[in-house]
């Protein structure tokens, strides 16, 4: 198990070390055996975290580290692995560019380039809730359509999930980065999407049709 805590603290170091997130905000959980979620906790250094910081906590909610504060958004960490089993590990944050869109409450046009379409798809908006509530975790958990890996979440920040933390870490990445070109874009008046062809054959490729 130590292992499997030493990925998922080495993940929130590379977090904030890419600049996705701060010293207090955002969380990363990971399915494990056992019926459990290994989740980063409240109250520590997001761009320290050493393994042993790594709170274990059951799918039932019950936190098997009492020495450990559970995140204040345990409760939608665990909507989501119970209403979606396909989803493995989970990368919250608020990385500044793709939340200005949040904050703006504007799309995020994946379709301006094929590898931000092929590794993000096209991330849904969840509707505002408070921070660590119950109506929060039914938002987002609710807000995943059949292949939804991205959640906007309306004035809060995103949330990536993934069959591996890698995997939901790269999307949270590429996300910032597509949302840094789609400002860039605008400023020199707009950008060419790539075609309805195009992206069914990206959408082919990647398992997305059907």
């Amino acid at each position: 198990m130590i292992d499997l805590k030493q990925a998922v603290a080495d993940c929130m170091n590379r977090l904030y070390r890419q600049g996705l997130t701060t010293t207090s905000g955002g969380n990363i959980s990971m399915r494990v055996p056992g019926d459990l979620i290994l989740l980063t906790p409240s109250a520590t250094d997001k761009g320290n975290m050493k393994a042993e910081e790594i709170a274990e906590i059951g799918m039932d909610g019950t936190n098997h580290t009492p020495n450990l504060k559970p995140s204040i958004e345990t409760s939608m960490h665990l909507e989501i692995y119970r209403r979606h089993p396909q989803v493995h590990a989970i990368v919250h944050a608020h990385p500044p560019m793709a939340s200005t869109f949040v904050a703006a409450r504007k799309p995020i046009n994946v379709r301006l380039i094929a590898e931000a379409y092929a590794i993000v798809g096209e991330p849904e908006y969840a509707p505002y809730e408070l921070m660590g509530s119950d109506a929060l975790a039914d938002s987002v958990a609710g807000s995943f359509k059949k292949h939804t890996c991205c959640i906007l979440m309306e004035n809060h920040g995103v949330l990536c999930t993934g069959a591996t933390l890698l995997q939901a870490f790269d999307r949270i990445e590429v996300l910032e980065n597509i949302a840094k070109i789609n400002l860039n874009i605008g400023r020199l008046g707009g950008g060419v999407e790539l075609d309805n062809d195009q992206l069914r054959e990206i959408a082919t490729m990647m398992g997305r049709n059907g």
